[in-house]
């Protein structure tokens, strides 16, 4: 009996010295939502389109009207440009922005169409050398893909033209050089 009344005793102290804390409730909340608004602020979706993204989309519309080629608008700011080449088929440029750059990009292959090798991967950081703008390489899905990423302040319509030609060309020639070990 002595030993439970000890165990009660204890208890209840150490419910009184939590409890006798001055404002130590109020801190416990206010800590809690200061890191629920910390999170809420640091947040932001890599998808989201912003009213900016969407402004520069409107203006780079027009530069794809004035390019000359047929395109497909999928949403405010991504268009795609269908190409055809005798090595590769038919493949899909797509061009896409945000309020400060516009991405211009291709995938050359899936993930499950590469036989990655020591040689494959050689050959496309030496391609990343040899075309001057364009970026080669994995995307997170593990699909081949070239891309050029350029600045919407200095990009007109005839800079735009040449980056889709450039992208549909790299991707050919990406695709014929590497064929051994690329499937479509």
């Amino acid at each position: 009996m002595m030993k439970c009344r000890l165990v009660a005793s204890a208890r209840t102290a150490a419910a009184d010295s939590v409890t006798s804390r001055p404002n130590h409730g109020l801190r416990c909340v206010t800590a809690v939502f200061a890191v629920a608004a910390w999170v809420w602020l640091a947040w932001s979706p890599a998808d989201a389109q912003t009213p900016g993204a969407a402004a520069v989309g409107v203006k780079i519309e027009q530069m794809l009207k004035a390019t000359g080629f047929t395109y497909k608008t999928h949403n405010p700011i991504t268009w795609s440009i269908e190409f055809e080449r005798k090595t590769i088929g038919k493949f899909r440029v797509i061009i896409s922005n945000s309020e400060d750059i516009i991405v211009t990009f291709a995938t050359v292959t899936e993930k499950a169409k590469i036989r990655k090798t020591p040689q494959l991967m050689e050959a496309l950081l030496s391609a990343n050398h040899e075309y001057d703008y364009a970026k080669i390489g994995l995307d997170k899905d593990g699909d081949l893909f070239v891309r050029i990423d350029s600045p919407v302040r200095v990009t007109d319509s005839a800079l735009l033209k040449s980056i889709i030609e450039q992208v549909a060309n790299a991707s050919g020639e990406i695709f014929t050089k590497n064929a051994s070990f690329l499937q479509r």
